[in-house]
């Protein structure tokens, strides 16, 4: 036995125990979240380097299963179902040839993404479930068709141009794989492409915002509670707002006007709801609501590059009433050592589809400053998937 598994093995049962000790669930996450890192650890311990290469280089050929998975409707009818599904079943509800579906289920197996049964049926597993539902079934689609042809050509992206940081949007692996428009004016051209599901349900398994950042405290602090036109929230690019349905869920007597901001073909598509303005916005442009508590940007800046963003930023500082209002960026705040694999991988895919980047805490600092921005504090969820940086005026 390799002389690192013992140490790992030994780790793994005192966090274990620890899980089991706990009772406060913010304690279980952490010692959950160390119990997931060294038990990670211990997988690749346990195997030869030849193993490795064979698990890294095959693992693709498991997200095409997944994705024949999706298409074939394979996730839904065993979570649907009341008990094991048979193979005759499954050929008749999908219309696929019998021997090839027999191949695609026992590989889907082969990585529990469904369970075989002792009498030759399917059961649903952990996996079936994550991919029946819309986050794995929007996901698996947005993926296959846009991120992962996006990313593909990035090593031969780099090596052509002597590995320098892609910072050009009109010039990068999107590019080589969808032609010359910018990633932004290609997307709303292929609305078939873009999973607006995925949008929406992403944040399913990940600490929400308001459960780390007190929101209802610090947007206290400074708003005129007696002026009824007084702007509370401004969500710039919020999409089809559904951070602010769940401020007015969270909070319903909070005062104050909370507006969402887009571009007008997503405006459009947002259904009326109460205590929630649309106005159509782009952010590139000088910013039309003055004064605001808060403007809270959520995974907008990491899409584009620095002189871009500053441009965002700017539009908003220029609105901003001193003393009184605050932006709020919701995205990663990587720390320089020990960055979550999670937020890694994100980096990697907006480098190859925008030329953007994740940041680091210092380069929001550096960022915030040219806007004229200074930070008074970043709040980390704990499971550090996603930051609130909150800033004011210089």
């Amino acid at each position: 036995m390799d002389p690192a598994v013992t140490p790992l093995l030994t780790r793994i049962g005192q966090l274990a125990e620890d899980l089991s000790e706990h009772d406060k669930v913010s304690s279980n996450a952490q010692t959950g979240r160390e119990l997931l890192k060294t038990a990670q650890k211990l997988c690749i311990e346990l195997q030869s380097p030849g193993q490795l290469v064979e698990e890294v280089l095959f693992g693709s050929a498991d997200n095409l299963l997944i994705k024949i998975g999706v298409d074939l409707g394979i996730f839904k009818i065993l979570v649907e179902s009341d008990g094991p599904v048979t193979l005759g079943r499954l050929v008749e509800r999908t219309g696929s040839e019998r021997t090839l579906l027999e191949r695609i289920m026992r590989g889907l197996a082969s990585i529990h993404a469904v369970n075989e049964t002792s009498t030759g049926g399917y059961e649903s597993s952990k996996l079936t479930k994550a991919f029946a539902s819309t986050k794995g079934d929007a996901g698996a689609r947005l993926f296959y068709d846009l991120v992962i042809p996006g990313m593909q050509p990035l090593p031969k992206f780099l090596a052509e141009t002597g590995y320098r940081n892609p910072t050009d949007p009109s010039h990068l692996p999107f590019n080589l794989a969808f032609g010359p428009d910018l990633f932004f004016q290609w997307v709303p051209k292929h609305p078939e492409v873009l999973e607006r599901r995925w949008m929406t349900a992403q944040r399913e398994g990940h600490t929400p915002w308001l459960d780390f950042y007190p929101f209802k405290e610090r947007i206290a602090q400074g708003f005129d509670y007696q002026d009824p036109e007084g702007v509370s929230l401004v969500d710039v690019g919020g999409s089809m707002g559904q951070e602010i349905q769940e401020i007015r869920k969270r909070y319903p007597s909070l005062p104050g006007r909370m507006i969402l901001q887009d571009l007008p073909s997503t405006i459009q598509q947002v259904p009326p709801s109460n205590g929630m303005e649309a106005m159509a916005h782009d952010f590139f442009t000088p910013q039309p609501i003055k004064g605001a508590r808060i403007y809270y940007l959520r995974n907008i800046l990491h899409d584009w590059d620095d002189e871009k963003c500053i441009k965002i930023l700017r539009n908003i500082v220029a609105a901003m009433k001193p003393g009184c209002s605050k932006v709020l960026v919701n995205e990663f705040a990587i720390p320089d050592h020990d960055a979550c694999a999670f937020a890694m991988r994100s980096d990697s895919m907006v480098m190859a589809l925008a030329g953007a980047v994740e940041r680091t805490e210092r380069q929001w600092r550096e960022l915030l400053a040219a806007a004229g921005l200074k930070i008074e504090r970043i709040f980390t969820a704990e499971s550090e998937s996603q930051s609130i940086i909150e800033a004011c005026l210089m």
